[in-house]
């Protein structure tokens, strides 16, 4: 059955504690997948998602649209991954040693493991363009408004940083 997303978000904008704990249940899986996909690593992807919800949470009644609640808290979770990004750049100032604290994170399959040494390569920006695209599902216009962006760059940016990761791929499959 699928939630009528606009309704709970309406019944949670009138304190229903119940069914934000729906709309978060519903959405909470891409981000996280998006906040991984921009942290690099998991304890960090869980609190920045964490830190999301709760601002979110306490700032419903400021979104305006009930229908635009997943986008809502993508920019919002995407804000969230920034900003812990730029303390964590102040605090570790060498993404070297991040790159390499990320390769020896313990991850189940060798794929999984290639395929977030491929993401580490990319830019934030370009991070937040894939991410957005394949985890949040969001086409290149949508991120182009969200970005402040034209949609031909977010579609080249998107490209380059698809071509940067099939690139280091095809290279880790031939070791």
């Amino acid at each position: 059955m699928k939630k009528d997303i606009p309704k709970l978000v309406a019944q949670a904008k009138n304190g229903d504690a119940h069914a934000f704990a729906l709309l978060y249940e519903d959405i909470y899986k891409d981000l996280y997948r998006f906040a991984f996909c921009m942290m690099k690593q998991a304890e960090q992807a869980e609190d920045a998602v964490s830190s999301a919800v709760l601002h979110a949470y306490e700032h419903l009644h400021k979104l305006r649209k009930n229908t635009s609640f997943r986008s809502w808290m993508f920019q919002i979770t995407a804000n969230e991954c920034k900003k812990q990004l730029r303390l964590q750049s102040k605090v570790f100032p060498h993404p070297a040693d991040e790159v390499l604290e990320t390769a020896s994170y313990a991850v189940d399959y060798e794929g999984k493991f290639f395929l977030k040494q491929a993401m580490a390569l990319l830019e934030e920006t370009e991070r937040l363009i894939v991410g957005l695209n394949i985890f949040g599902g969001y086409n290149s216009r949508e991120i182009a408004r969200y970005l402040h962006k034209k949609e031909g760059t977010v579609r080249s940016s998107k490209s380059r940083a698809l071509e940067k990761m099939r690139t280091f791929l095809d290279g880790a499959d031939a070791d």
